[in-house]
């Protein structure tokens, strides 16, 4: 009886393995929810990022007689990250910088720390990492730590003709809340800033296999501002809708009109000229949203972003 006893107070195999499979099922019920609520708390750092973008925006804007930061002020110089980082705590990072040379353009990082440097602020924890470094096939401009936001340049809408910058990167409108060669005037700003974009996700990718479908793809380091031709590393105007399936080479698609985008799932964040945030749907009225990358179109909108 006492051996009988002691056999009944173990495991049988088929009892085991009956738990072991009651456990993987609760695993694969319980990680999709795990997974959706990792990308919902990454989703809201981001809002929160363009939130502080948005401020330091204002902030400038208030230190400067009402004017908003360079978006890409051309001749190889630094843009709109470079101007942000004093109000966005970085001013230890911003002191590091010569605003008028080129020494940032260095691969070398004793010479050019802040090319390697992470912002916080400037990147979505969507997109992983985000700091390139030499090796592998990495392009020179590929390299650095990258920003996952761009500003908002305009589009080519019909309601007003916008004045143009030629490029071999692509024409640049300027109408949009940022350019180039020149900062916007809140009082210039006559659609409304609530209604107006000011600095969007930018996380392009080539699909088809391109020196741009790998990480980083599309997106440069904050530090830079455009190159030598007129191509925009902090700006982007608005061509296409948002998270279009499209390919720079494939497609022939210029790099300053590459799509804003995300690894949302269905959306893509804004900071507004207000310093708001607004998520818009991928399958956006695209009329709603080239007119919203205006600041003076006088545009009647009739549609949504959602």
């Amino acid at each position: 009886m006492r051996v009988c006893n002691r056999m009944r107070n173990g495991f049988t195999l088929v009892e085991l393995l009956v738990v072991i499979a009651i456990i993987a099922m609760l695993v694969t019920l319980l990680l999709p929810a795990v997974q959706a609520a990792r990308e919902a708390a990454r989703r809201t750092q981001c809002i929160n990022n363009l939130k502080q973008l948005g401020l330091a925006c204002h902030n400038y804007a208030s230190a400067k007689s009402d004017v908003f930061p360079p978006g890409s002020p051309g001749n190889s110089l630094q843009g709109l990250f470079s101007y942000m980082l004093p109000y966005l705590e970085e001013q230890a990072l911003f002191d590091t910088l010569d605003l008028e040379g080129t020494a940032h353009h260095s691969l070398d990082e004793q010479e050019n720390p802040a090319r390697f440097t992470p912002v916080p602020a400037y990147g979505c924890t969507s997109y992983g990492e985000t700091v390139f470094r030499a090796g592998g096939d990495l392009a020179d401009f590929q390299l650095g730590a990258v920003t996952t936001y761009q500003a908002v340049s305009g589009a080519f809408t019909d309601v007003v003709e916008p004045k143009l910058t030629s490029s071999q990167f692509g024409a640049i409108p300027h109408n949009g809340m940022f350019g180039f060669g020149f900062q916007r005037k809140l009082q210039q700003v006559t659609d409304g800033l609530s209604k107006s974009f000011a600095i969007g996700e930018f996380v392009h990718r080539d699909f088809r296999e391109s020196e741009f479908s790998t990480p980083p793809g599309n997106t440069r380091a904050w530090v830079l501002g455009t190159n030598n031709s007129v191509g925009s590393y902090a700006a982007k105007t608005v061509v296409l809708p948002p998270n279009i399936r499209i390919d720079r080479i494939a497609d022939g698609v210029p790099f300053n009109h590459l799509p804003f985008g995300s690894f949302h799932d269905t959306v893509t964040n804004f900071a507004m000229g207000d310093g708001a945030v607004r998520s818009v749907a991928n399958g956006v009225d695209y009329t709603v949203f080239e007119a919203m990358a205006t600041v003076n179109g006088e545009e009647v909108l009739g549609g949504s972003l959602d």
